[in-house]
């Protein structure tokens, strides 16, 4: 098959993978980019088919395995509130009034943001450290430590 087929079926595997990204269809435009490459100098469709086979097992290895599998958020965004449970941060502004309320941050981001606005029972000022014990909508409800 002439390489400039593989090429054309690596590109549009590419924009397919740009238009419903799954982070799957990619690893074999990658593979068929590279059998049209390699088919310069390779001629019978069977061996290219081997290569682009071969090809697309070992990019699909190399980036489930060593790219996605090894990359960590540090954000537990979309994970329930059991797992921010404990988590601690520092009050950076407290609201004026009888409920105690304000702003705490945290040094990792909690559920998407390093910053959240929370409620207490007991009074907490600027700088106090505190742990979460609740998450009450889109409040936190946490208490001194």
């Amino acid at each position: 098959m002439h390489f400039g087929y593989w090429l054309i079926l690596g590109v549009v595997l590419i924009v397919l993978e740009i238009l419903i990204p799954s982070f799957v269809v990619i690893w074999f435009g990658i593979a068929a980019l590279l059998t049209g490459i390699i088919s310069c100098w390779v001629t019978d469709l069977t061996m290219q088919t081997a290569i682009f086979v071969v090809l697309s097992a070992l990019s699909f290895a190399v980036g489930w395995f060593g790219f996605l599998k090894n990359a960590k958020s540090r954000s537990q965004a979309g994970q329930g509130k059991e797992s921010v449970l404990g988590e601690r941060g520092i009050v950076s502004a407290v609201k004026p009034g009888a409920f105690p309320a304000g702003k705490v941050r945290f040094s990792v981001a909690v559920l998407g943001s390093d910053e959240w606005e929370f409620v207490a029972d007991e009074p907490l000022a600027v700088g106090d450290r505190c742990v979460i014990v609740d998450v009450l909508g889109s409040k936190l409800k946490v208490c001194k430590t």
